[in-house]
């Protein structure tokens, strides 16, 4: 009887001090959100559908970054679930171009949950907003929410009129009846500066927070353009025209750099991994001039993207047979399965051993070769296009004539910016200020910007070798990837982790960023 008392008066003693944690927790939130702007609480979500209450701060909404055009990119922003008042803010921009970091990060790779096909929200395990404050931005406009009510904003100097089968080989590139929407990577940069800017007026108490910058694919072009964009921005504020903005480093994915580089790496990747036989790597890499087209992709090229540098005849004929081998092959994670009609998903038989499957020995734990959705990004768009989950996120104010999408197929991003190197700009910042902490990650079966490309153009930096290679180790026991450390910058693989590190391999990639972002060694 006494054992049961004191049990008895454990459980209410537990049960008060639960209670008293609770209500805590509540006032710490009513006195946090009385320091925040009237702008910003018009952006809290205060209730999500399929989710109800996230337990956490969570904004959505739009920041003009232009006014004479009338130009503003949309938002969202999930506080930490840890320590918002002290920990890190990291801004993620996906790639595309042309696609939605609200579609990317946000609701399939590092955010707080995932959509189901039952229109629910279930909780991601290893969300990135535990240890850190991150915002999602749809960039540039015209992509996902994100607008301007300025028509002649969607074309960046003299529209194009191409032939009506001419198509780019990022499969971004569409054919309009009466123009291409070109947008560069100068205004990326200058328009996600502006937001910034914007951002920290609403939220003014993470001014002077520790910034990062964080994204994959053809945020290796954002994510460097618009570091050197802020330095150059701290410059003019210490003359008093802007604010400063805390940056402390950039950590980029499968990062779209140098086309010469990223493809034919590409070539060699599809080559050592059995896709493509002798005789068309060899002919790809003959044949076809390799620097001035995009990213290869199931699509591929067409004559129109090839340059007269390129052996038109046999490249085309090396590009079909390509074609034909991987035209069932998730080209972004080699090993995964793809999101086919189930009729036809039977009859795919997946390629090669998943890596990840076998313990080093019997004392760590087995680590999973990327339990994942494929068909997560039509959950996406599903859930996105919901007109309730539109009024809760503040979305779609200005009505758009079409639904939301993922990546919009309108913009056919500036051709000159898409095979421009970006290694000058990475010689510039790091001459411009050596102490940013820059990590270049790459996920180790992605097939469309892959690891062998990536290896290849840091050494063409050839910045003196700190640290030799060597594997890092996860949470589990297991070997998350391999690191080596150079005098201005860190490269790291991820073991199996495809295109989309933080959707295909998530405890990896969060222990990576979780490391990283708190000055750990690998």
């Amino acid at each position: 009887m006494l054992l049961q008392l004191h049990v008895v008066l454990a459980a209410v003693l537990v049960a008060s001090v639960q209670g008293a944690i609770v209500h805590n927790q509540d006032a710490l939130r009513q006195l946090d959100s009385k320091s925040y702007s009237a702008d910003a609480e018009a952006d809290r979500i205060v209730d999500l559908p399929g989710l109800g209450k996230p337990g956490f701060g969570l904004f959505s909404g739009y920041v003009t970054v232009n006014e004479e055009a009338e130009r503003a990119l949309f938002y969202a922003f999930d506080e930490s679930q840890t320590n918002p008042r002290e920990d890190p803010l990291v801004l993620w921009l996906n790639g595309g171009p042309g696609c939605s970091s609200l579609a990317g990060g946000f609701m399939s790779e590092l955010g707080p949950f995932y959509p189901t096909p039952t229109g629910e929200l279930q909780k991601n395990q290893h969300a990135w907003n535990q240890i850190a404050n991150i915002v999602f931005l749809e960039s540039p406009a015209f992509v996902g929410w994100s607008y301007s009510n300025t028509t002649t904003d969607i074309v960046v100097g003299q529209p194009q009129h191409p032939q009506k089968d001419d198509f780019s080989a990022t499969g971004m590139a569409w054919y309009s009846h009466q123009y291409w929407l070109t947008i560069g990577d100068d205004r990326t940069a200058e328009d996600a500066y502006q937001f910034l800017q914007g951002f920290l007026e609403r939220f003014p108490q993470y001014t002077d927070r520790p910034f990062w910058i964080a994204g994959e694919s053809y945020g290796g072009h954002y994510v460097p353009n618009l570091a050197l964009q802020v330095l150059e921005g701290n410059k003019k504020a210490a003359k008093g025209s802007s604010n400063s903005i805390n940056l402390q480093g950039f950590l980029v994915g499968n990062a779209w750099t140098d086309p010469g580089f990223d493809n034919e790496g590409a070539v060699d990747f599809w080559w050592t991994h059995a896709l493509i036989s002798d005789e068309v790597r060899d002919s790809l890499l003959r044949s076809c001039n390799f620097s001035g087209v995009g990213p290869l992709q199931q699509e591929m090229l067409t004559a129109a993207s090839l340059d007269r540098n390129s052996k038109l005849e046999e490249c085309l004929k090396a590009i079909s047979k390509t074609q034909h081998a991987m035209q069932r092959i998730n080209i972004y994670d080699i090993y995964a399965d793809v999101c086919l009609p189930k009729h036809v998903h039977n009859e795919v038989t997946q390629l090669g051993l998943q890596l990840g499957q076998h313990p080093a020995n019997n004392t760590v734990s087995i680590s999973a070769p990327g339990d994942y959705d494929p068909c997560v990004d039509n959950e996406v768009e599903i859930y996105f296009n919901r007109p309730e989950v539109q009024k809760a996120m503040h979305a779609n104010t200005t009505g758009m004539p079409g639904p939301w999408v993922d990546c919009n197929p309108n913009i056919a991003y500036s051709m000159d910016d898409l095979f421009t190197s970006m290694l000058p700009k990475y010689h510039d910042i790091l001459r411009h200020q050596a102490d940013l902490n820059i990590l270049i990650f790459s996920g180790d079966v992605d097939g469309i910007v892959p690891v062998i490309g990536t290896r290849r153009w840091l050494a063409s930096l050839e910045l003196p070798i700190i640290k030799e290679w060597r594997p890092w180790y996860s949470h589990t026991g297991q070997v998350g990837g391999y690191v080596e450390v150079y005098d201005g910058l860190t490269f790291s693989t991820v073991r199996n982790a495809g295109h989309m590190v933080p959707y295909t391999q998530a405890e990896r990639a969060y222990y990576m960023f979780s490391h990283w972002i708190h000055g750990k060694n690998l």
